[in-house]
C-alpha cells in the first residue's frame, strides 16, 4: 500500500515514514511550542494576579464592597503579624489556588509592595516560598472568625484592616 500525500498527491516515503521535510517542520513546530509554554509558564506576579485574582479583588486590589475583601491598603498590615500572615496564606483563594507556592509568595509581595506599600513597613519581612508551603494547605474552617480575631490582634499593636469589607 502506497501512501499519499494529501497536499500534492505524491507517495509518501517507504512504510509510511515522513519526509524529512515534514519531520523538519513538525520539530520546529514542537520546539515554537514548547517555547511558547517556557514563556507563558514564566509569567511574573503581575500577569499571575490579573489571570488568578484580580477576577475578584479587582483591577486596583481593592475588593467587593460586602463581599470580597480590599488587599490594597491591608495587605501589608496583615503582613505585620505571624497570625495575620497565617491569615493571608489559608484564606480559599490563597489555599486554592492554582499557582505554585513560589508563584503564590511572589503574588502576594507584589501586591503588598505595589498596592499597600504605605502599610508595608521595612521591618514587616516578604513572604517565602517556604513560609507559604507551610502555611497554604490548610484551608481555614472560618474564614470570617479568623479574620475577626486576626483584626482584632492587629488593631491591639497598631493600624488593622477595617473589620468591614
Amino acid at each position: 500500500m502506497t501512501l499519499v500525500s494529501p497536499s500534492r498527491d505524491r507517495p509518501l516515503a517507504e512504510g509510511g515514514a515522513l519526509p524529512r521535510k515534514c519531520l523538519r517542520r513538525l520539530l520546529l513546530a514542537v520546539t515554537v511550542a514548547s517555547a511558547l509554554t517556557v514563556t507563558a509558564n514564566a509569567a511574573g506576579p503581575a500577569q499571575d494576579y490579573m489571570l488568578y485574582c484580580m477576577g475578584c479583588h479587582g483591577a486596583q486590589a481593592e475588593g467587593v464592597p460586602g463581599k470580597v475583601p480590599p488587599l490594597a491598603h491591608a495587605l501589608g498590615l496583615y503582613m505585620r503579624t505571624p497570625a495575620g500572615r497565617n491569615y493571608l496564606l489559608r484564606v480559599p483563594g490563597a489555599a486554592n489556588s492554582v499557582l505554585s507556592d513560589a508563584q503564590l509568595a511572589a503574588v502576594l509581595n507584589w501586591l503588598a509592595q505595589t498596592f499597600a506599600a504605605d502599610e508595608l513597613s521595612s521591618t514587616v519581612p516578604l513572604f517565602t516560598s517556604e513560609e507559604v508551603t507551610a502555611s497554604r494547605h490548610s484551608p481555614l474552617a472560618s474564614v470570617l472568625a479568623a479574620r475577626r480575631e486576626v483584626i482584632r490582634e492587629l488593631a491591639t499593636t497598631g493600624p488593622a484592616p477595617s473589620t468591614n469589607y
